[in-house]
């Protein structure tokens, strides 16, 4: 019930100050497991993506978000699980395998942490391990504009129209060989559709 009710609040705020606009949710699978793979460049992006959804969703944050109880308590009540960052954190990918066990959709960031710059960084493992395991299948989207509308150092956000653009479910063969190698695999075949996305959302604005 919280999380409709945020939702909801979530796109009138949009919608209204940042002419939100949503491309390709028809993509989006309407059961089953399915992890949600976007770039990342600001606060925003989680919002926008959840908020661009057909369905609820499950997210993996840093850790230093639930330091605040209060704040940390909200976080949990958005089906938000906190990661360490620059470490595998076994607990929280615990919770993500079991939550894409049960058919939910789980967003996780391949870059891993929000990009300086605006520009599409390296991926890191993590979604690939997920996929590997949970053999769910990988939405890529993109976000495009939440840098303007709140960039990295910026204390507040500012008024910019923001778009989000998902592309087609990607499924992946059982790979052989070494595990880390195939987990790199996913997870930068992931990270080409998103910046082809990318590309087309540059064009066509």
């Amino acid at each position: 019930m919280f999380y409709a009710f945020a939702r909801f609040i979530a796109f009138l705020l949009f919608k209204v100050f940042f002419r939100l606009r949503i491309f390709g949710r028809e993509n989006f699978p309407e059961a089953g497991p399915v992890i949600i793979a976007p770039n990342h460049v600001s606060f925003l992006d989680p919002i926008i993506v959840g908020v661009g959804a057909s369905r609820k969703l499950s997210y993996l944050a840093r850790g230093t978000l639930f330091r605040f109880g209060p704040f940390a308590g909200i976080l949990r009540w958005l089906h938000v699980s906190p990661i360490k960052r620059g470490s595998g954190d076994i607990n929280a990918f615990k919770s993500a395998l079991n939550k894409l066990s049960k058919g939910e959709p789980v967003l996780i960031f391949p870059e891993g942490t929000r990009s300086g710059d605006g520009s599409l960084q390296e991926p890191k493992s993590g979604i690939g391990f997920l996929q590997n395991i949970s053999k769910a299948c990988i939405l890529p989207c993109y976000v495009r504009g939440s840098m303007e509308a709140w960039p990295r150092h910026s204390k507040f956000p500012a008024i910019r129209p923001v778009s989000i653009y998902f592309g087609k479910p990607m499924n992946f063969e059982q790979f052989t060989g070494d595990r880390k190698e195939g987990y790199m695999r996913i997870a930068e075949q992931v990270m080409k559709v998103i910046a082809e996305l990318k590309r087309d959302a540059d064009k066509n604005s």
